[in-house]
């Protein structure tokens, strides 16, 4: 099952789990790369959004409804980002994610868009797979100015003493604050 997101909430998604490193890929992980298709999915309506749908190499397109556009493993994650966060490329979108029939100019207009993003292509050796964290969320009881005030490189940190705070009562906004304070 796919989770769709907003779109802007798709792009503070990317640009959060890249953490302003331009190497990211948009697939780390070079055998599912070498495995599977990538596709970026613009669905519309209530469920809908954007989402990375992936697909066995060589199989069609995993979605009948909305519009797919095959995205490159190696495309830099901020080179993706700044392209969905394009002026052009928001309106295309809003288009393309408003309920109705889907505009097929506006669709490849979209995909056009997309085409020749800065990549990384993976190196001739294999290098040990780096460990996968599971990507840093902000918690939903958190105050979002506090959380874009916390540095990126202590974010799992921060999580780690705003979960001890809950245990001993404390609101995660009154641990942050006093963390910032301190530092």
């Amino acid at each position: 099952m796919t989770t769709y997101m907003r779109y802007r909430d798709f792009i503070a998604d990317l640009e959060e789990n890249a953490e302003g490193d331009d190497v990211m890929r948009v697939v780390e992980n070079r055998y599912i790369a070498e495995t599977y298709d990538t596709w970026l999915s613009l669905v519309a309506g209530k469920d809908g959004g954007v989402a990375f749908v992936r697909s066995r190499r060589g199989h069609p397109s995993p979605t009948d409804k909305g519009v797919t556009v095959k995205v490159e493993p190696t495309v830099s994650m901020t080179a993706l980002a700044a392209a969905l966060g394009a002026t052009e490329m928001m309106s295309h979108a809003r288009t393309l994610l408003t309920p109705g029939a889907v505009d097929p100019i506006t669709a490849v207009m979209f995909a056009d868009g997309l085409k020749d993003l800065r990549s990384n292509p993976y190196p001739d050796t294999i290098e040990p797979p780096r460990p996968v964290l599971p990507p840093i969320r902000k918690p939903p009881s958190l105050d979002a100015d506090l959380w874009t005030r916390i540095p990126h490189a202590l974010r799992r940190e921060y999580l780690k003493k705003m979960a001890h705070g809950i245990r001993c009562g404390i609101h995660p906004d009154d641990t942050v604050t006093e963390l910032l304070a301190a530092a």
